[in-house]
């Protein structure tokens, strides 16, 4: 299965907080940078391990990238570290992460964002894999934050569904909204040791392998288990929205910055897919780089001071062919997210 696409109206409230909040989360992610830039420098490819090239190809908000020639993976000159990963993703005094983003405050919101956001993805997954699963057969999200893909598998008929989470915070905010303990704490020195252990035969990870230290071991991990027979992926690629953020350095960008240390390319994907044995039957490409477009032009529009009359039709203009927009650049297969359900060779 391959589909392209999906109604950015879904999820333009939800983003408008980007606009909204801009400065704040620009300031945010300065201080996640800093952190990045303290990091040691990365040496090898974050995909193929392949040794990086010494020439950078370009720089955005203080950080260098380099395209791997191996692979086509794009990748920060910083290593993402322990440190790195507990200062960005784990609640403690020196978490810079803004739970704002992803932290609904009541349960009608996060059921608002199960709906727009999590339920199209588990129906996706559900068309594809369903004839090849029984009842009993155990699905396990790992990196579930708060809760919303499992609630979304819920809602497509799955029951026998389990959740792993770092942040503690998240855990009880999941199980409190999810109504039981589906949610599990787990270190982020065990995930590998969860995976290699599991008797899954399903394994989702939503937005999470470009944020592990060591995707590769996770993959690894994935493969040596022979109870685990699919894997439900996103994940952020190298796209317009990157060259999108290089109009405005002073924002926040979502794309390249913060936590995205590194991005998949096609080329990328292809390649670990033939390392860990994983073939694509199901693939699903949408984005939000032409939001990423209209978050840019209105930041410059305010910034030279153009009159609400005219920031008004801008914004009516731009939402009016948004999703036309977005759906050409999805085909084109260089936008910024994609969904893949890849299942093990025998």
């Amino acid at each position: 299965m391959k589909k392209f696409g999906k109604d950015i109206n879904d999820i333009f409230d939800l983003k408008q907080s980007f606009i909204k909040n801009n400065d704040s989360l620009y300031e945010n992610q300065k201080k996640i940078i800093n952190v990045a830039r303290n990091q040691i420098l990365r040496e090898k490819c974050k995909n193929c391990n392949h040794l990086l090239m010494s020439e950078v190809d370009f720089s955005k908000q203080k950080i260098e990238y380099k395209l791997c020639s191996n692979c086509g993976h794009l990748n920060g000159i910083y290593e993402d570290t322990k440190e790195f990963a507990y200062a960005v993703y784990v609640e403690d005094e020196t978490n810079y992460y803004s739970k704002d983003l992803y932290h609904s405050e009541t349960k009608k919101l996060w059921l608002d964002r199960v709906k727009s956001v999590y339920d199209p993805k588990s129906f996706f997954l559900k068309d594809i894999i369903i004839s090849s699963l029984n009842k009993n057969d155990l699905i396990i999200d790992v990196g579930a934050g708060s809760g919303y893909f499992l609630q979304a598998l819920r809602n497509s008929g799955f029951s026998n569904i389990q959740g792993y989470e770092v942040s503690e915070k998240q855990v009880i905010f999941a199980n409190e909204m999810l109504g039981e303990q589906l949610v599990n704490l787990v270190e982020l020195d065990n995930l590998e040791e969860v995976l290699l252990n599991t008797s899954a035969k399903v394994v989702s990870m939503i937005g999470v392998l470009e944020h592990l230290v060591n995707p590769r071991k996770i993959l690894s991990a994935i493969e040596k288990n022979i109870n685990i027979q699919y894997i439900y992926i996103s994940i952020p690629l190298f796209s317009y929205s990157v060259f999108f953020e290089f109009l405005k350095e002073d924002m926040f960008h979502r794309q390249l910055a913060g936590g995205h240390t590194h991005l998949y390319s096609n080329e990328s994907i292809g390649y670990f897919c033939e390392e860990f044995n994983l073939d694509i039957i199901g693939k699903w490409q949408f984005g939000a780089d032409s939001m990423d477009l209209y978050r840019v032009l209105r930041l410059n529009l305010i910034e030279k001071n153009v009159s609400q009359k005219i920031l008004e039709i801008f914004e009516d203009k731009f939402k009016e062919v948004m999703n036309s927009v977005q759906l050409i650049l999805d085909q084109s297969e260089f936008s910024s997210e994609v969904h893949l359900v890849l299942k093990k060779r025998i």
